[in-house]
């Protein structure tokens, strides 16, 4: 298959098309040998200014980019955190489950040592005497007396309040 050889341009040719006072160089052509030793011509694309349809959907996908990659950053981050709590109060919560079983625990052990005691009083060779109310006392209140004022025509000094010594 042969390839009819075209006119070459030189390399550095810039048209007389203007584009918003942007010039535009025309397609380089280029040689590029085969595998059958002939010569195939190939047009390179040149490098043209976008248009601004095309430059305004391209700064939009960069944007869209960037605010994608931080909205999946913000989701994850409240995702973890979100997991973290949950975790968090599971461990507390079986924290306060043991300690009120511990406290259920305790009450019953009071209880019984009460009662232990009570069995320990009722026992006579423990020594201990019931109560009698023959022999109770009964204190008479003191009489009712009436607060006094005191002239507070006297400064009282203050004092700075003084630091602590230590917890």
């Amino acid at each position: 298959m042969y390839v009819t050889p075209h006119r070459q341009k030189p390399k550095n040719t810039v048209s007389s098309q203007h584009s918003k006072g942007k010039t535009r160089s025309q397609p380089q052509v280029v040689a590029i040998p085969s595998k059958n030793r002939s010569r195939r011509l190939e047009n390179l694309p040149y490098s043209q200014a976008y248009p601004n349809w095309l430059r305004t959907l391209i700064m939009m996908q960069r944007s869209s980019e960037i605010m994608m990659f931080s909205l999946v950053t913000v989701m994850l981050t409240i995702y973890g955190l979100t997991v973290y709590t949950q975790q968090l109060w599971t461990k507390e919560y079986r924290k306060l489950d043991h300690l009120q079983r511990q406290e259920r625990q305790m009450t019953a052990a009071n209880e019984v040592l009460k009662n232990q005691l009570a069995q320990q009083a009722e026992n006579p060779e423990t020594g201990l005497v019931p109560t009698d109310p023959a022999k109770t006392i009964f204190l008479t209140a003191a009489p009712q007396r009436h607060l006094q004022q005191q002239p507070t025509t006297t400064k009282a000094v203050v004092s700075p309040p003084k630091p602590p010594l230590g917890y």
